[in-house]
């Protein structure tokens, strides 16, 4: 009784309730562990943050008023049911959570991609697909999607599958070009390869006696060098 969608003015009041009311869901979703008093472990993660930049191909199941200015290629006012374009990882899994949108799983998670890691993902440039590939993965499961079973299989096999080559390469790999070693690796398997890398490292430095020098202290120096200088 309040709105009449006919006149154009109303419609203009219609869009903006909606829209405000589209913000304050996804603010609520996204505060609600806040308002428990519980701090993601990953909140202030840049690594975290970066993994939910992944662009995914998302369906308007819903008419969004006024909001065809986010779709380039709309020439509309309204951004219409039907539509499609790509979001965020972080604001598509909270529109897929309130039914606005369906999403599509990125192409490196897709069964066409797990087969070929399932194959054999040690040759796979993780890298260049997607550089938080485990991460992006893992938050990828928060999606509704009937294939996310599948994709959280796949991201354990794949980094099983991936380990003993990485541990091998980063405990011989002394005098050659880590670059090369470490291109195909995503954001957390050049973390391991590094970290093993220096264990080992260290581990020989240990054997060679070179990691704890022994050396007189200050204390006892500046005393001898007085010592000697009462002799003299």
């Amino acid at each position: 009784a309040v709105v009449s969608t006919q006149s154009t003015g109303s419609f203009k009041l219609l869009s903006t309730l909606q829209i405000n009311t589209f913000i304050e869901q996804i603010m609520s979703i996204s505060s609600q562990s806040l308002d428990d008093g519980i701090i993601p472990e990953d909140y202030f993660s840049f690594d975290s943050i970066l993994a939910e930049q992944q662009k995914i191909a998302c369906i308007f199941k819903k008419s969004m008023f006024g909001l065809g200015f986010l779709d380039p290629s709309n020439q509309n006012e309204d951004l219409v049911s039907g539509s499609k374009m790509e979001l965020p990882l972080w604001m598509a899994s909270h529109l897929a959570k309130m039914d606005f949108v369906a999403c599509e799983l990125p192409k490196p998670y897709q069964e066409t991609s797990r087969n070929i890691l399932l194959a054999d993902s040690s040759v796979v440039d993780l890298f260049k697909q997607v550089m938080y590939f485990y991460e992006t993965g893992t938050k990828m499961l928060k999606v509704p999607h009937p294939e996310c079973p599948h994709v959280s299989v796949s991201l354990v096999k794949t980094f099983v599958g991936r380990f003993k080559k990485i541990m091998d390469s980063s405990q011989n790999c002394r005098n050659q070009d880590l670059s090369e070693m470490c291109q195909k690796l995503d954001i957390d398997e050049k973390r391991l390869f590094e970290i093993n890398r220096l264990s080992v490292e260290l581990l020989d430095k240990w054997e060679r006696r070179e990691s704890n020098i022994i050396v007189p202290s200050t204390l006892v120096q500046n005393s001898r060098k007085r010592k000697r200088d009462q002799l003299i």
